[in-house]
């Protein structure tokens, strides 16, 4: 592997997709296993999209057995209940899989539930929902779910609580590093074969009878020249920009959803601790363990503007510390408790112009045959969705021999390695999706000199671009978490 960018014009593929977010990565991994010649692209860097700014949970999946009916409607939509049991079959069975395979890039917690009076679900009916999510993911990774009262499921947390009829508590798992997940597969698919090239935007698309051809633009800032390839099939695997791909227009077939999380300082008897309860509105909410810090929220907003424009609205802000303050009274969160906030837009499918967050769909348009789109997955269903597109490629193309082996290793090489190996662009990707640091309670600012100096002898950077590097990478930790400050 190296970072030179040779050029891909006159190339051809199997398959090209277009989109190195989580789905986008475990697609080109499947695809390049099962034989086919795959160029992944993105127009920004692995893993710098939705899949860095979501709430970092591998999530038991409990919430979609949530209905927005009355429960004593629940018998008369079959049909809706099933999809919600499969859907959560595979959500589970997805996070087995990487509990078991990705161990590394996952940190466990004990989270909390707290029974309310005049809560919605009944404890006998969650009780329920818990054990048929074990159930569903055959038992392999355990919740070890169990109810109690008050005083026996005591901690830090559950102490701090206002009034509550009971307490659950079972394990959850949080990524410790969701951008190193998007890397380390995107490279396990290039150990496989597959092609890699970030900062490249399709900027066109021409159909053809045996595939179509792909205009490119270079968007890195060495600029290099434009490209044209050419594809049997096109996996658009954009997220919450898949109706904004050039030569993919039509009916809408992703709704993005708005989510704000918000990072504070909890008491440190919190430490390590989660929660999961239901907001004011009805909707899901979270306190998550981060490092030594917990984020709150999130927001569920349905929104229609491009994903680059959204930001953190202040109303937002105080929304979420009201969540939080109606669930610990006594904490009095207040802005001055923040240390950033961040959002993310969640593409969930349409069907027939309705939104719905089920199932995971592979959408091939009317007339577009060979163009399809993979919508309404999760980081947690990047797995699933990988192999649902894959399965498409297979169908349409047919199967080829197996690919090259490859790996995930089981923790990040040295910086060095990393320069040499893994794509780095710009400075960005370095300090928030090859290294850790960018998601540290600084966001990497505090060793941003040393490494820009760093990644400067490795690559070949003057001065001049060095400290354009530095500069950028201020300003878009300023964009993307507003408000960022050092707590005591």
């Amino acid at each position: 592997m190296t970072n030179v960018r040779q050029s891909l014009d006159g190339q051809s593929f199997d398959v090209v997709i277009v989109g190195a977010g989580a789905v986008g990565c475990t697609t080109a991994r499947e695809l390049a296993a099962r034989g086919y010649r795959t160029l992944l692209l993105d127009r920004a860097d692995i893993g710098s999209g939705t899949s860095s700014r979501s709430s970092r949970m591998l999530y038991s999946g409990l919430g979609y057995l949530a209905v927005r009916y009355p429960l004593w409607q629940m018998a008369l939509h079959p049909v809706d209940m099933m999809r919600r049991l499969i859907y959560a079959r595979d959500v589970m069975r997805c996070r087995a899989e990487l509990v078991e395979t990705m161990p590394q890039h996952l940190t466990r917690h004990r989270f909390f539930y707290p029974f309310r009076r005049g809560d919605r679900y009944p404890p006998w009916l969650v009780d329920i929902g818990f054990r048929m999510m074990e159930m569903l993911g055959g038992w392999r990774v355990p919740l070890h779910y169990r109810r109690s009262s008050r005083a026996e499921a005591s901690s830090g947390l559950v102490d701090r609580l206002g009034p509550v009829t009971g307490i659950g508590s079972f394990d959850e798992y949080m990524y410790a590093w969701p951008e190193r997940t998007c890397v380390d597969t995107a490279l396990d698919a290039e150990r496989r074969g597959a092609t890699i090239r970030t900062y490249t935007a399709v900027v066109g698309v021409e159909r053809e009878a045996s595939g179509c051809t792909l205009r490119l633009e270079d968007r890195s800032p060495d600029r290099a020249g434009p490209a044209t390839v050419s594809a049997k099939m096109i996996v658009n695997a954009a997220g919450p920009w898949i109706d904004r791909i050039a030569g993919d227009a039509g009916a809408p077939r992703v709704r993005g959803i708005k989510g704000v999380n918000v990072m504070v300082r909890l008491p440190e008897s919190f430490h390590g601790q989660g929660l999961e309860a239901f907001s004011s509105k009805g909707e899901p909410f979270y306190v998550f363990p981060w490092r030594d810090l917990h984020f709150v929220g999130p927001t569920e907003t349905v929104v229609t503007d491009d994903p680059d424009d959204v930001s953190v609205l202040p109303e937002e802000v105080d929304y979420v510390l009201s969540e939080a303050n109606r669930l610990f009274p006594d904490l009095h969160l207040s802005r001055n408790d923040v240390a950033h906030c961040w959002c993310g837009v969640r593409p969930t499918s349409t069907i027939d112009g309705k939104t719905t967050a089920l199932p995971v769909r592979v959408v091939e348009r009317d007339g577009s045959p060979g163009l399809i789109a993979v919508t309404g997955s999760t980081i947690m269903l990047h797995r699933h969705a990988g192999r649902l597109a894959a399965r498409a490629v297979e169908k349409r193309l047919g199967k080829r021999g197996a690919g090259p082996s490859g790996s995930i290793p089981l923790g990040p090489p040295d910086v060095t390695d990393i320069l040499r190996d893994e794509h780095v662009v710009r400075l960005g990707d370095l300090v928030r999706r090859r290294l850790p640091n960018g998601l540290d309670p600084d966001l990497g600012r505090d060793g941003i000199e040393d490494l820009s100096h760093t990644a400067a002898a490795a690559l070949g950077w003057s001065e001049t671009r060095r400290a354009a590097e530095v500069a950028e990478f201020l300003a878009d930790t300023a964009k993307i978490y507003p408000g960022a400050k050092t707590l005591p």
